[in-house]
């Protein structure tokens, strides 16, 4: 009696152990299974199934061996009295039907061996399988982002056109407003034209007088001796003087003036030559009539034509420079200038006489030089000059 409740105790110890042990797999399999299985590997986690499965038939073979054994302990008052051969049956009975759960055992587990490889082909073919339906879903939502773009271009570009359509029609609405407003204002700018034809007319007939007595003046003017017209303006006048021909040439010496009135009545002169000057002869701003202006120009020029004349001629045979307020002609030469003086009336009745010569030595006296003519004219002075040597020391 005491070896079997010996027997008994040791059978429920090994019990509640075994049975600690399956709660604790059980916690640990359910935590790992929560904690791990989103991290790892789906081949890992197919090799781990496999192992679990192995622990849970172990220990399932366990537990049916947990429960013979207590029911056979349950069992026990009432076969105390059975025979030692009982006893050795019933522990070969016990004893085969283990063998036989573990030749089941074994053949589950050789099933779940076998069956693995295929679990693990058909999960790899479901991953391609995943992948290729993730390149496709990919490849489709990069097609229905570009039909999306294409699809907004679109829009944003008939949004345009629409706003561009819009716009012309607003420009070609204005344009024709102010086509329209520019009619009117031909029609009104028509009448006024006619209104001002009708005062052109008065104003051309205005004109017509006044170019009638243009041409009247003309006529009068070419009347003159030595007067020709050139052009005639409201606020011009050009005229050309004709001086007598010159006994050196055969031609007649000619000038040419322009006369210009400004708003204020005043006359401004303006002549082609260099040595005559017209501004001398009448100041500017000069208040006066067209006639003694003209006179006044031609009296003067007469007097100064032959003069003017024979400076021209001999500007291209001397470096000479005329000053007509002063009436001081300069005879520049390499080494010294000489200055004429040319009297009023020359060559009638003035004459030229040598005011001053400066040399490099400094001024040269002047009385003991005059060509060998009895009354020399300027030519005959600036040939006298050319041959004197004023920079000689003798001569200082």
């Amino acid at each position: 009696m005491d070896a079997e409740a010996g027997l008994n105790m040791a059978a429920v110890a090994e019990a509640g152990k075994i049975m600690a042990q399956w709660k604790d797999a059980l916690t640990f399999e359910g935590q790992a299974k929560d904690g791990v299985e989103a991290e790892l590997p789906a081949q890992v986690l197919a090799e781990h199934a496999v192992n679990t499965r192995k622990t849970h038939k172990l220990m399932y073979t366990q537990l049916q061996v947990v429960k013979f054994l207590l029911d056979f302990l349950e069992s026990a008052p009432c076969i105390q009295d059975t025979s030692d051969a009982a006893v050795r049956k019933e522990m070969a009975e016990a004893k085969q039907q283990w063998k036989a759960l573990k030749a089941e055992y074994q053949h589950q587990v050789e099933s779940i061996k076998g069956a693995v490889p295929q679990v693990l082909a058909k999960l790899e073919e479901g991953r391609n399988r995943a992948q290729l339906l993730e390149n496709a879903l990919q490849r489709y939502q990069a097609k229905k982002q570009e039909m999306e773009e294409k699809a907004k271009i679109a829009h944003v570009r008939r949004q345009k056109e629409q706003e561009l359509l819009r716009e012309q029609h607003q420009q070609l609405e204005r344009r024709v407003s102010e086509l329209q407003n520019q009619l009117q204002r031909h029609q009104d700018e028509l009448q006024l034209l006619q209104q001002e034809l009708e005062e052109q007319e008065a104003q051309a007939s205005i004109w017509r007088e006044k170019a009638q007595s243009t041409s009247n003046f003309r006529c009068l003017l070419e009347t003159l001796k030595g007067i020709k017209l050139i052009s005639v303006s409201e606020t011009d006048l050009e005229i050309e003087m004709f001086s007598p021909s010159q006994p050196a040439s055969s031609t007649p010496h000619h000038l040419k003036l322009r006369l210009h009135w400004e708003e204020d009545g005043s006359v401004t002169l303006q002549g082609d030559s260099p040595f005559f000057d017209p501004s001398l002869v009448l100041p500017m701003g000069t208040y006066s009539s067209i006639k003694s202006i003209v006179l006044e120009l031609q009296q003067h020029y007469l007097q100064e034509a032959q003069l003017v004349a024979e400076i021209e001629s001999l500007q291209n045979c001397f470096a000479i420079d005329w000053k007509q307020e002063k009436r001081i002609l300069s005879y520049l030469k390499p080494s010294s200038t000489c200055s004429l003086h040319v009297e009023p009336g020359y060559p009638a009745s003035g004459r030229i006489s040598l005011v001053s010569v400066k040399s490099q030595h400094g001024a040269v006296d002047v009385t003991s030089y005059r060509p060998p003519h009895e009354r020399p004219s300027l030519q005959n002075w600036l040939v006298y000059l050319s041959t004197v040597d004023f920079s000689a020391p003798f001569l200082s």
